[in-house]
């Protein structure tokens, strides 16, 4: 096994273990319950006309109780710290809410009825409240910052080494290695490699704008997530044996043939004016590459939509997801950078490609692991 089929292994199964890792951290505190209310809203003054949680303390309970009047920025703190310690989904994370053992009330009417058939008292005679995640940033816990950076640096790295992406740059090269001036040629390159960094930075904003808006609609937002992941999983096992076999035409998850037949007119008709020496075939590269990269997104794109929502599922910093975004398109570009100046230099773009064909096994069963990861991710977050 070569360096570079170990490090692909490595690659993913470091990202397996990244999105299955988690801890709760059991409270060692004398707080018996922990209660997050407010003075206006109509619930959370049910509650209190109740006198449910004042029947808690008259039993001796311990409250510690987060109003949101009386302390805004105190309370702003601990109901974040509360609701990702306990995983709240978001269509749930309300007041008023109810803390107790490893498990929290929502809502008046459970708050109340848990009070008053025993269940809240019964969990906390038998279990403290869960101590607070502590936020390293934002919204951000130590736990979110791992998966975070390292969902980026493996599926950033992972989908750099994508097929359909190396194809259609291999296509573009194939056009441009039989010019004699090498140097303008590799800006060319640059030009094209530029538009498709863009437009995955476009693609990607637009689509954290999407996802964001199903993150309120927890169960939807996960079960979108877990039937895409299954589904790209499975294809690309089904492509892994098919590599195996050499069966290079009944790999599944590659771009259309139409689609590599209009591209390679269009790059055929752009190799002919590139003589001219005009400044446009600049501005043509680019053009061609955002092309290219919107129409190859479904194969290219696949662990890019995978990576955007596990960023959108861990923070809503936009700033901070513009940082990662740029990080990871950075990588994706890396080695269709390298591939050009190797291949322009040497002038034997069947060295490149007979690499890549060679590895398209190890390659697709990586990818088949990896999504197989982000189900397994998700459907543990469901539970």
């Amino acid at each position: 096994m070569n360096t570079f089929t170990k490090w692909l292994l490595a690659s993913g199964l470091i990202l397996f273990s990244v999105i299955i890792y988690g801890t709760r951290i059991q409270a060692d505190s004398q707080v018996d319950a922990i209660y997050f209310g407010s003075l206006t809203c109509s619930n959370c003054q049910q509650v209190a006309s109740s006198g449910v949680l004042d029947d808690l303390e008259d039993e001796g309970y311990i409250v510690t109780k987060y109003i949101s009047e009386v302390d805004y920025d105190l309370f702003e703190e601990m109901f974040a710290r509360y609701a990702r310690t306990y995983d709240v989904p978001k269509n749930k994370n309300l007041v008023p809410i109810l803390y107790v053992g490893d498990t929290y009330f929502d809502g008046a009417d459970r708050i109340i009825q848990g009070i008053q058939n025993g269940d809240v008292q019964a969990i906390m005679d038998q279990q403290a409240p869960l101590d607070p995640i502590e936020f390293v940033y934002g919204d951000i816990t130590f736990n979110d910052l791992w998966v975070l950076l390292g969902s980026t640096a493996v599926l950033g790295i992972l989908d750099a080494f994508n097929p359909c992406a190396i194809a259609m740059l291999l296509m573009f090269l194939s056009f441009l290695t039989d010019k004699k001036r090498t140097k303008p040629i590799f800006y060319i390159c640059l030009s094209y490699i530029l538009a498709i960094f863009v437009t995955y930075f476009i693609l990607g904003t637009f689509l954290s704008k999407a996802l964001a808006l199903l993150a309120p609609y927890m169960i939807v937002f996960y079960t979108i997530i877990i039937v895409l992941a299954l589904f790209i999983s499975a294809l690309n096992f089904m492509d892994f044996f098919a590599a195996r076999r050499k069966a290079y035409g009944e790999i599944k998850n590659q771009l259309p043939r139409r689609f590599f037949a209009v591209t390679k007119k269009l790059m055929n008709n752009f190799a002919e004016s590139i003589e001219s020496g005009d400044i446009t075939v600049y501005l043509i590269a680019f053009l061609i590459g955002m092309f290219v990269a919107i129409v190859e997104f479904p194969c290219s794109g696949q662990a890019f939509v995978a990576w955007t929502a596990i960023i959108v599922d861990r923070t809503a910093h936009v700033a901070l997801f513009n940082i990662l975004l740029f990080v990871y398109v950075l990588l994706f570009v890396s080695p269709l950078i390298v591939i050009s100046a190797i291949t322009l230099k040497s002038q034997n773009i069947h060295v490149v490609s007979n690499f890549v064909r060679n590895r398209l096994d190890i390659i697709k069963l990586v990818n088949a692991l990896v999504f197989l990861g982000v189900a397994i991710y998700y459907i543990i977050r469901v539970i």
